[in-house]
């Protein structure tokens, strides 16, 4: 028999049997596991590209969310890069400049501006600025930033700036340009320096070129040499123009100041005002020239400033059109120009110069030359003092403050001195009193010499001396004094008189002085006294009392008329009523020649000579109703003065 097989039964049975056997002929295992595998392989292809696809999808929304894009997709808590979670500790930046000079800054921290990658933000920030000669500017903040690419530096709250010429600045807001070393500020500033402190509310520093611009409402307080520790000041001297004393300080306020520490100049602008001691300045435009450094030398240039002890001393100090000096007591000048020198201490004053004191006195002129050193006052060009209604003019006049004394001249010979005196008519009238209260007897004459005792006093002469605190005055050379038509000419007049004729300051306790008028004049030396119809009469000395309102000639006595004469020696006019009485002193015993008393004046006396008076007439000379008063009154007068049957024949009708 041919075998057969069913492998399909043998299967079967071997199973069911148990034996646990597969037999190699048996795939139906493996089978499966493939199909599985095949399975999950197809699932992988598709679920792969899908998930990514989700995962991407789900990332970009989640971007487009934070970005503004999108609502209602679940946000994604994904971390984000922003410049405080990128901090440096301690940077330094460092650079250096074409001229050789330096910068370097430090900050405690700083975070990079990832919108700007140049700027970074610095805290407690730290810096030094050195130039090509080697100085140092230090500064220092709480915070700021700075831009390695401009080189900028902006600086915020608490900024100091110090250099090594002892220039120290504190500000709220700065910018420093490292390149450049510049630094500015539009916010209010103080500046502080050896020669003083300066506040603003804006500044430049140029500290390659030594200048400094402070400019909107700047204050400047300039040390005096005098300055105490802790900045007391000795009391300011208090004269009429203390100003420009290098030894007190100053208190200026302008618009704007420009220091040029090369040049060594300090030009103020806008509405400037300096205080210095008791006087103040006002001008638009004032410059100060100091030596030395406007801040005095640190560190390697300390030697050297030390060496000349300039530390910033004013010298100069000058200012434009208009200049307004003004003291405490209302003293005031103004002119042009004006030109201070500190070390000297000597001001000179230009241009339509005019000096005032209260209430109304004031002197004037081209240019004003004052020592302060020496207290002296030099006016010249054309000059002119006024006081009320009285006017001194002339071409020179030195007062000396010191003294009281004043000297009025007119050099070049082209003008002279004139004075316009104002009498106190209360006083004139009141002591107006007549000639004929004389006791003394002598020849009487008519109303030639009538003048008004109100009428002011004209004096010309070359050179006027007044001393105002003896209140006398001096006259020289050709003088011609005139009240109304009443002159009186000699060779020196001395006058006194009441109230105030100086430039200095009042009295203390006497905040206002009358104005000066004469109360006696005494003319010198070939006196001439004219009145208004020719007659005249000469002597060696007159006094005029006008008090009294009277003039009293002594010495060799010749009144004339035309060619009438009459002698004497001594002559006494009335000028209220005009009328004159001539007679001649008695002699001493011997027949010498008697003296007469001093006056109070200084004057020791007159000589004078024995004799009775004389006269000759010529009767055509004397015409009309004055002409015969004249005539009579002197026969009477010689015939009641000549007992003893002196001859007094008239004279031939004409001249021989």
């Amino acid at each position: 028999m041919t075998p057969t097989s069913n492998s399909t039964t043998t299967a079967v049975r071997a199973r069911a049997a148990g034996s646990g056997l597969v037999l190699s002929g048996d795939r139906t295992a493996s089978r499966t596991k493939a199909g599985r595998h095949s399975s999950f392989v197809r699932v992988l292809k598709f679920a792969l590209p899908v998930t990514a696809a989700a995962t991407v999808a789900i990332y970009s929304m989640s971007v487009l969310k934070v970005t503004g894009w999108g609502a209602g997709i679940p946000e994604l808590n994904m971390p984000t890069i922003i410049p405080d979670n990128i901090t440096m500790e301690n940077p330094h930046y460092e650079g250096f400049n074409k001229d050789g000079g330096q910068y370097w800054v430090k900050a405690k921290s700083a975070q990079q501006d990832l919108k700007n990658l140049a700027n970074f933000n610095l805290n407690e920030i730290t810096g030094d600025i050195i130039d090509a000669q080697k100085s140092k500017t230090h500064l220092t903040a709480t915070r700021g930033t700075f831009n390695n690419k401009t080189n900028i530096l902006e600086l915020y709250e608490a900024i100091d700036v110090a250099g090594d010429n002892g220039l120290k600045s504190q500000l709220t807001r700065a910018t420093v340009n490292t390149k450049e070393n510049v630094i500015t500020s539009n916010e209010p500033v103080v500046v502080t320096m050896e020669a003083g402190t300066i506040y603003a509310n804006q500044m430049t520093v140029r500290q390659k070129t030594k200048e400094y611009t402070f400019v909107d409402k700047v204050r400047t307080l300039l040390k005096g040499k005098d300055t105490a520790v802790g900045g007391a000041a000795a009391e300011p001297k208090k004269t009429a123009s203390s100003f420009g004393n290098a030894n007190q300080p100053i208190d200026i306020v302008s618009q704007r100041l420009d220091v040029d520490d090369l040049k060594k100049s300090a030009l103020f602008t806008g509405n400037v005002k300096a205080v210095q001691g008791t006087s103040s300045l006002s001008s638009p435009e004032m410059t100060v020239s100091y030596e030395g450094s406007a801040a005095t030398a640190t560190g390697a240039g300390a030697a050297a400033s030390a060496a000349n002890q300039s530390g910033g001393k004013v010298q100069r100090v000058t200012a434009t059109n208009p200049v307004v000096l003004t003291q405490a007591d209302g003293q005031t000048v103004t002119s042009r120009s004006a030109d201070f020198d500190a070390v000297s201490q000597k001001a000179v004053l230009e241009g339509e110069v005019v000096m005032s004191q209260l209430p109304d006195k004031r002197a004037s002129g081209d240019r004003a030359e004052i020592d302060e050193t020496a207290n002296t006052i030099l006016l010249t060009g054309t000059v002119a003092v006024t006081q009320g209604q009285n006017i001194l003019k002339g071409r020179r006049l030195f007062f000396n403050r010191s003294t009281s004394k004043m000297q009025l001249t007119a050099p070049g010979g082209s003008s002279r001195v004139t004075t316009h005196f104002q009498q106190d008519t209360v006083a004139a009238a009141k002591g107006a009193t007549s000639a004929k209260a004389d006791p003394v007897q002598g020849m009487a004459f008519g109303g030639s010499f009538k003048t008004d005792p109100k009428a002011p006093v004209d004096i010309e002469c070359d050179r006027l001396d007044i001393d105002d605190s003896k209140k006398e005055a001096n006259f020289f050379g050709n003088v011609h004094a005139a009240q109304g038509e009443f002159t009186i000419r000699s060779v020196e007049l001395a006058a006194t008189y009441a109230g105030s004729a100086g430039l200095g300051a009042e009295v203390a306790g006497q905040q206002k002085q009358e104005a000066a008028h004469l109360t006696r004049l005494v003319a010198k030396k070939n006196v001439v006294v004219t009145s208004k119809d020719g007659q005249s009469a000469t002597g060696d000395m007159a006094d005029f009392d006008t008090k009294s309102n009277t003039v009293t000639l002594t010495g060799n006595v010749v009144m004339t008329q035309a060619k009438n004469v009459v002698r004497g020696t001594k002559l006494v006019i009335d000028m209220t009523t005009g009328e004159s009485i001539i007679r001649t002193e008695a002699t001493t015993a011997g027949g010498t020649p008697s003296i007469s008393p001093s006056d109070g004046t200084g004057s020791s006396g007159i000589v004078t000579r024995g004799g009775r008076p004389s006269a000759v007439f010529y009767p055509n000379e004397l015409k009309g109703a004055a002409g015969a008063k004249v005539a009579g009154s002197a026969a009477k007068a010689i015939k009641k003065a000549a007992p003893d049957g002196w001859n007094t024949e008239a004279a031939p009708s004409k001249a021989p």
